[in-house]
């Protein structure tokens, strides 16, 4: 949604670039040896432990950043959002529509601890909702390529898993985005504020005339309650009461830090079964919600960080 009073902070922290991989490209590492050193001398006086500042409780680098098709488009930087989402919660990082998302990671586990382990941070205007993954870094090779496990949520029995939507770019600058999706419907994407066509919604960094998403679809989160016409778009009462990134309607929702907050313990496999996950290292967020609620337009997440709640 369009909230021009939050641009500033668009701004780009004053740091170097972090290592950031777009979708598409490929991490290769050589493991290292597996043989164990000897034991030192007695004499010999071991290094001190790193001190506490080494790490951090938030995100430490962005691995993948994908915009799905939607009125923040211009602003959608993959080279920002490698720096925004990582630190301390100052920068804003869009999703776009349905399957835009992020993956980062820590630079240590996040434990499963009793109660909520994580939490990530929105803007705290109106909900628009996300669905949050996480994955362990069993073979220790600090890159995101295990299993990914889903967070449930409150929706989890009303959403649809592995869906997929496939955008095709606008044929002109006067005409609309469309699209496809494995249940066998189409549409476009028809804006409703600040512009007449969805063209302009095309991300830049997207090459092809064509993007393909896969992700959990949830229902449809905002009704128009107006009268005689005019819209009046509001959540769904009842609905997105817990377990969804930017949603400040969740009983989750920490209304002094703009965050909701998540439990390890409600990963699920493929299957929907328990995880049993013992930490994680990895987090991916992805837009779940495929709506154009009028004016207020693609239903999007636009979040700015995560923090490991047991730093």
């Amino acid at each position: 949604m369009a909230y021009s009073i939050f641009y500033f902070l668009k701004t780009l922290k004053e740091s170097g670039k972090k290592q950031f991989k777009l979708a598409g490209l490929l991490f290769f590492m050589i493991p290292a040896s597996c043989t164990l050193p000897e034991a030192p001398p007695d004499n010999v006086t071991l290094p001190e432990a790193p001190p506490d500042n080494v790490t951090s409780p938030y995100i430490s680098q962005v691995f993948e950043y994908a915009y799905a098709p939607g009125q923040h488009a211009a602003l959608a930087k993959s080279d920002e959002a490698a720096v925004d989402f990582t630190g301390k919660p100052e920068n804003v990082v869009y999703l776009g529509g349905f399957g835009g998302y992020i993956t980062a990671g820590f630079d240590h586990n996040v434990e499963n601890r009793e109660g909520y382990d994580f939490e990530i941070y929105a803007l705290g205007v109106d909900g628009e909702p996300g669905v949050v993954f996480v994955m362990n870094d069993d073979n220790g090779d600090g890159i995101p390529n295990e299993t990914w496990y889903e967070l449930t949520g409150s929706e989890s029995g009303n959403s649809v898993r592995n869906y997929r939507i496939c955008y095709r770019k606008a044929v002109s600058d006067n005409a609309n985005i469309t699209w496809t999706d494995n249940q066998g419907n189409s549409g476009e994407l028809i804006s409703g504020y600040n512009g007449k066509y969805s063209s302009s919604w095309w991300w830049s960094e997207t090459a092809a005339d064509s993007v393909v998403f896969t992700g959990t679809k949830l229902p449809e989160a905002y009704e128009n309650i107006g009268l005689d016409g005019n819209q009046y778009w509001q959540l769904k009462a009842g609905m997105f009461q817990w377990g969804y990134a930017d949603n400040p309607k969740g009983t989750d929702y920490d209304k002094s830090a703009f965050s909701n907050k998540f439990d390890i313990s409600d990963a699920v496999d493929g299957a929907g079964k328990a995880a049993g996950l013992t930490s994680i290292r990895f987090i991916k967020i992805q837009s779940a919600v495929l709506q154009q609620a009028g004016w207020l337009n693609e239903i999007s997440p636009e979040l700015r960080g995560v923090k490991d709640l047991h730093y």
